[in-house]
């Protein structure tokens, strides 16, 4: 029988359009050209789109998306994920789209079509939805979404919910560094690998407790059949960790 082919991947979300750490996002780009993954999946919130939150101020409605939309492009343009799983700030488009009419309906759509756009240019062979049930995307014994829930328990319901037995679950949405053996027969475990945004220009990252558990970074890993291996990649002081010499 012939051994099962080993698969590298990276997964980096959350760098939140013109409010990226532009040079965590190099640092990234960098270790991507080193490692050469096989599979380089995106987990959302590449923009920020803040004009549509539901509690957008009169300020922030006001606001164009130019800024966001160029390095949110620029982010994809560099990275070009092959999967790109969309975020709830990217679904704030769509429900733009349905909340408007007429010539702002359309100008919303057109952006929408232009992210595509430029992921489909880039690489990107699946654009996955923001949807609880059909967002994920599975790669062997390792599943990887957005995220749904936050809170301090939400990597290990994330796992509890779509982990299979023995496996893993990747999210992005929460901004922290975790690894969590979810409590359930047969075992799981969730990762999240952190941000790529710079935490003082985030606004309500000014008055949550939950903000200090943000930390900078992605996850990577490989699957071999049944068999899978995931590490994070996280900055300390000016030194990115990582060391992948043996995958």
């Amino acid at each position: 029988m012939s051994k099962p082919k080993r698969i590298k991947f990276v997964y980096a979300s959350d760098n939140h359009g013109d409010k990226v750490d532009k040079k965590a996002a190099e640092a990234l780009f960098e270790f991507c050209k080193d490692f050469k993954p096989d599979v380089r999946i995106h987990g959302g919130d590449c923009y920020d789109i803040r004009p549509y939150r539901k509690s957008a101020d009169a300020e922030e409605k006001n606001q164009s998306l130019k800024d966001d939309i160029h390095w949110g492009n620029w982010f994809i343009q560099n990275y070009k994920p092959t999967v790109f799983l969309m975020g709830n700030h990217e679904f704030r488009l769509y429900e733009g789209i349905e909340n408007n009419t007429g010539r702002k309906q359309e100008l919303i759509q057109e952006t929408l079509d232009d992210i595509k756009s430029v992921l489909r240019a880039n690489g990107c062979k699946k654009i996955i939805p923001y949807h609880a049930d059909k967002g994920v995307f599975t790669l062997g014994k390792v599943r990887t979404c957005h995220g749904y829930r936050c809170g301090k328990n939400a990597v290990e319901e994330h796992a509890i919910h779509y982990a299979d037995r023995g496996g893993a679950v990747i999210i992005g949405h929460v901004h922290s560094m975790q690894m969590v053996t979810a409590q359930r027969w047969g075992g799981c475990v969730g990762f999240t690998g952190g941000c790529l945004c710079l935490k003082d220009e985030m606004s309500y990252s000014q008055n949550r407790f939950a903000t200090s558990k943000w930390a900078t970074g992605w996850l990577y890993g490989y699957i071999e059949g049944n068999n899978w291996k995931i590490w994070q990649a996280h900055k300390v002081g000016k030194k990115w960790i990582y060391s992948h010499t043996d995958i």
